[in-house]
């Protein structure tokens, strides 16, 4: 996608943003920032101070909510049209959620399909969403798509190659996680955990700073994974008794603020017993970042939003919850917009097709007045005694039908063989290069006679041989070759015998 792309991600800690500049050779990080959310509905301080560090102006944004305020239902219907699902989910879940379904604003995004359709739908409250964007549209923030937070850091993982088809995402943050696991790649749950206390934050800070000093801290982290790894373990196992599959992660990708403690990965693989692996958006893929922006990267901070600028936007790989009332009204200007661009470009080519057409005809036109009066000039020299020209090329061809049936008239001269036919065919048949003159030549109905001059005797041969071929004529006769009286010319007589 062309032009710039901002991804602001929310959750419970910050806020942050990173902005991408789409181009041929990939995506280039325009600005990034991030503000630490200090006290609870601290949000609105936290944008303000953002828009105050950062260029928030984009082409397209996209944001997430946190999955805090989402509740989640996995369901089967009974059909496979997107339509359909739409028309009936919100009569689907009714029942399943603490609040009339007039208050939600429920999306989803498909799991499997065969017979019927296995989905996960999330629903939020209406009133949450209408607080969320009035806060963001004060610091001119719109965003076209609102998503859950993790989602679309697993669509960028899922169109990793190495990727496996089956894993987990822990977004691990100081007060709330975000669990997110994917069957057979597709995205099948979703949770959100909180930490009581939130971790330790001296724990985090000396991670974050290289100290790996044992701490009273550190100890009371590796309480907290340890826990929170046993309420994932709790959740997948529930999760595999509701859908009656097994579900065998290949790989734990872990990100976010809460991974800074330095024995985060060996201590997920002990208590998981899976493989564990940091993400980092940037590597292996075209996204560039310049020396400014590289020296304050942290892809565990930043990644997030870096994913959400990057979000595949094809329906059905994530969620968005701008709908009904929400629904971006930006839509129709962009497309009017589109269109005036789209005319703009349509009336340029227009413009320069009608310009090329303009000088083509001025140069048809001038080479045609130029073959006119050559071809006038060629009539007056053929014909002298016309004196009115009007159509130059209709008037030749009357002179030339009149020509042909004068020759028609000439005495042993049938339609078959015309005098020119002759004529031309014994021109053809003696070269141009013979010196040679013709001084008489008759045409009569037994014959043709030729008198004239040459250079030599073997000329005057040549010449009987050259015609002796020709169909229109059955003998060939030289009756005289004498020399001139000057003896250096050559008399000749020929005599041509007609075809019958």
């Amino acid at each position: 996608m062309a032009g710039k792309i901002l991804g602001i991600d929310i959750n419970s800690d910050s806020v942050t943003a990173v902005q991408v500049e789409g181009g041929l050779r990939g995506y280039s990080v325009t600005g990034c920032a991030r503000v630490m959310i200090e006290e609870p509905g601290g949000l609105d301080a936290a944008l303000k101070a953002l828009s105050e560090q950062a260029d928030l102006k984009a082409d397209k944004c996209i944001s997430t909510i946190p999955g805090e305020y989402v509740s989640y239902r996995n369901l089967r219907i009974p059909f496979r049209s997107t339509k359909k699902i739409r028309q009936t989910l919100a009569f689907a879940i009714e029942t399943m959620v603490p609040f009339p379904i007039e208050e939600l604003i429920v999306d989803f995004i498909l799991i499997y399909q065969s017979g019927q359709s296995e989905i996960l739908a999330a629903s939020v409250r209406r009133r949450y969403i209408s607080e969320c964007l009035t806060k963001l549209q004060g610091y001119g923030i719109d965003p076209d798509v609102l998503d859950i937070r993790g989602v679309p850091m697993v669509i960028w993982l899922l169109r990793q190659e190495e990727t496996p088809d089956d894993g987990l995402l822990l977004d691990i943050g100081l007060k709330r996680s975000t669990v997110v696991l994917y069957v057979k790649r597709h995205i099948g749950l979703i949770r959100t955990f909180s930490f009581s206390d939130g971790l330790p934050a001296k724990a985090m800070s000396n991670a974050q700073t290289g100290s790996n000093v044992e701490t009273k801290a550190g100890e009371q982290t590796e309480s907290y994974l340890s826990l929170f790894c046993t309420d994932i373990q709790n959740t997948l196992h529930a999760f595999e008794c509701q859908n009656n599959i097994e579900v065998r992660p290949e790989k734990v990708f872990i990100t976010g603020s809460g991974s800074f403690y330095p024995n985060t990965e060996s201590l997920l693989e002990r208590f998981l017993g899976i493989p564990v692996e940091r993400i980092d958006v940037t590597r292996g893929t075209k996204v560039h970042l310049n020396e400014d922006i590289a020296r304050s990267w942290n892809p565990a901070l930043m990644d997030s939003a870096l994913a959400l600028a990057l979000r595949d936007n094809t329906q059905g790989l994530g969620f968005n919850f701008r709908k009904d009332e929400f629904e971006i009204r930006k839509k129709y200007f962009r497309l009017k917009k589109e269109i005036r661009k789209v005319a703009v470009f349509f009336i340029v080519i227009l413009s320069l097709l009608c310009a090329d057409l303009g000088v083509d005809y001025y140069f048809l036109k001038k080479r045609y007045r130029m073959l006119d009066k050559q071809i006038t000039e060629i009539f007056r020299q053929t014909f002298p005694g016309v004196k009115r020209i009007v159509d130059p090329v209709q008037q030749m061809m009357v002179k030339i039908n009149e020509i042909k049936k004068s020759a028609l008239s000439l005495p042993g001269i049938s339609g078959e063989q015309k005098v020119l036919d002759l004529l031309r065919d014994i021109s053809l048949r003696v070269p141009e290069s013979m010196d040679v003159r013709v001084l008489r030549l008759v045409v009569d109905p037994e014959g043709v006679q030729i008198k004239g001059e040459t250079d030599t005797f073997n000329t005057v041969d040549i010449i009987k041989k050259g015609l002796e071929p020709s169909e229109y004529f059955s003998a060939v006769t030289i009756t005289s070759a004498n020399l001139d009286r000057s003896g250096k010319r050559v008399k000749f007589e020929i005599k041509l015998q007609r075809a019958k």
